[in-house]
């Protein structure tokens, strides 16, 4: 398991809020085999968000567009984490020791045996990251 964070650049959608758009997003990404492994997706009503952290940012952005929706990057950070009660904690005390203020954070989780993603936006993430990789 890869417990040291590490920057990974995220795709954000952006389309109208609709009934079955996340079922159009996840089509056009499975049709050219592109694996989702974390994503974050909400809607208010006129506008649907989707983050995606996917294997191939390039051939899904270029996916994504040709299906007129509005893709962008950006750098998040990831931290794999033991799937087991406290280790958000952990982490969250470690951030919260360095004052690392957060846009947004989402996660993934698995079964006992794997490791979950914890993905986080913040105001600054080399402060997060250096917060994220200290022993204490």
């Amino acid at each position: 398991m890869n417990t040291k964070p590490r920057r990974v650049m995220q795709l954000t959608v952006t389309t109208a809020d609709k009934p079955g758009i996340l079922a159009e997003i996840t089509s056009v990404l499975a049709k050219d085999k592109i694996n989702i492994e974390a994503i974050c997706a909400y809607g208010d009503e006129t506008e649907a968000i989707c983050y995606l952290i996917v294997r191939n940012n390039e051939k899904a952005k270029k996916a994504l567009k040709a299906s007129g929706w509005d893709v962008k990057e950006e750098e998040v950070v990831v931290i794999d984490l033991e799937n087991n009660p406290g280790a958000l904690n952990t982490i969250a005390n470690k951030l919260k020791k360095l004052n690392v203020n957060l846009r947004y954070c989402y996660g993934t989780t698995t079964e006992a045996a794997g490791p979950c993603h914890f993905v986080l936006k913040a105001t600054d993430n080399d402060l997060a990251v250096n917060a994220l990789s200290s022993s204490k």
